[in-house]
């Protein structure tokens, strides 16, 4: 796991963020965002081994340091692991951005408990667990961000266990925002409209959904994962202090006119 020392100057130099999920789409364009600004950076990956080593290589290109641990978040245990691995590295944490998700594209008459506690596990308890361990960390105050979608608050097709997860999350993001607040740590969520990622492959509506997102989407294309990732920035930056606790949506104006 190299690292290079890190670079001087930028927004966030001297910082360090930990990007669950960091090896691919919205993960990987947080991690990078956030290495551009000066940020150390972790995250974790589960099973896309190559992946992993090639965004530690595009961290480390932009003179940050980098460390990346294979971990998979239904597992507690090895999130108190993960959160070990990055105290021991850098004695520090100034940044969580709850980004890893899983789930299963099914109906919910078609899903079976294991399916819905897959889901559940990785994408509103892993975060949960994070958070409690970043608290721990964030001596200094810090900042949390969520990644949440817009199924948390829409009816979408195959998108049951997720959606419902993702209004955890949501909600997880309220309570944590005023009990965290004492404590000088952030926490906010945001919420992002269709981006064309690998995670879009498990829908059988893929292509319609991708589709209708470039047709009706008023800014006229599709989102990126990079448009979020400015975003979460912002989130951890000094001129977002006062933005506690909100779920700030990134679509391009598409759920306006859907």
């Amino acid at each position: 796991m190299g690292c290079k020392d890190l670079q001087q100057g930028g927004e966030f130099a001297g910082r360090v963020a930990l990007v669950t999920g960091g090896s691919r789409g919205i993960g990987r364009a947080v991690a990078l965002e956030l290495a551009r600004r000066g940020a150390h950076i972790a995250f974790n990956y589960f099973r896309s081994h190559g992946e992993a080593r090639a965004v530690q290589q595009e961290v480390e290109a932009l003179e940050v340091r980098c460390l990346r641990v294979p971990a998979h978040l239904g597992d507690p245990a090895k999130i108190t692991e993960l959160f070990a691995q990055v105290e021991q590295a850098y004695g520090r944490l100034d940044i969580l951005v709850n980004n890893a998700a899983s789930g299963v594209a099914r109906p919910a008459l078609e899903l079976e408990e294991k399916h819905w506690d897959w889901t559940l596990d990785i994408n509103t308890r892993a975060p949960w667990l994070c958070a409690r361990e970043a608290a721990r960390v964030m001596t200094q105050g810090g900042h949390i961000v969520n990644i949440t979608s817009l199924g948390s608050q829409r009816v979408l097709p195959y998108y049951t266990a997720v959606g419902v997860s993702k209004a955890g999350l949501e909600a997880l993001t309220r309570y944590l925002a005023v009990e965290l607040a004492p404590r000088g740590i952030s926490v906010n969520a945001v919420s992002a409209g269709v981006v064309e990622t690998e995670a879009l492959r498990y829908f059988p509506n893929r292509q319609e959904m991708l589709a209708s997102a470039r047709t009706k989407t008023p800014a006229g294309r599709l989102l990126t994962p990079e448009d979020v990732a400015r975003v979460v920035a912002f989130l951890c930056s000094k001129d977002a202090a006062m933005v506690r606790g909100q779920v700030i949506v990134v679509d391009g104006g598409y759920s306006l006119v859907v």
